[in-house]
């Protein structure tokens, strides 16, 4: 009757300890890790033509082509011109090649280029 008492107690003991090591194993204080940080999201800069209809002095209206990557169809919109603009006027009617991005404030014109006739 001993023994099997024995062997009996052995065998729970066994089998608890199964179940919980892989608990244990798992447990590796991943909350006294530091966080992580995620790399920076790269801002998408998009290209298309266009023509100037009106230039002011923080912004530029432009008729532009249809823009496949924003699914976007042809259309005449303002895109404001960065603060540190080095981007010379352009007069109205000028076609341009023209690149911008987006930003929480809108969209931002980052290079115009008169296209060669």
């Amino acid at each position: 009757m001993r023994i099997t008492y024995i062997a009996l107690i052995s065998g729970l003991i066994f089998s608890v300890s199964s179940f919980i090591f892989p608990v244990w194993a798992n447990d590796h204080q991943h909350h006294a890790m530091p966080p992580t940080t995620l790399p920076a999201a790269t801002t998408a800069v998009y290209q298309t033509t266009g023509i100037v209809k009106q230039w002011n002095a923080d912004s530029v209206t432009l008729s532009h082509a249809p823009i496949a990557d924003l699914k976007w169809p042809a259309m005449t919109m303002a895109f404001t011109l960065p603060s540190s603009s080095e981007i010379a006027p352009l007069p109205a009617n000028t076609p341009v090649t023209f690149s911008f991005i987006q930003n929480d404030s809108g969209y931002i014109l980052t290079a115009i280029t008169p296209q060669q006739p």
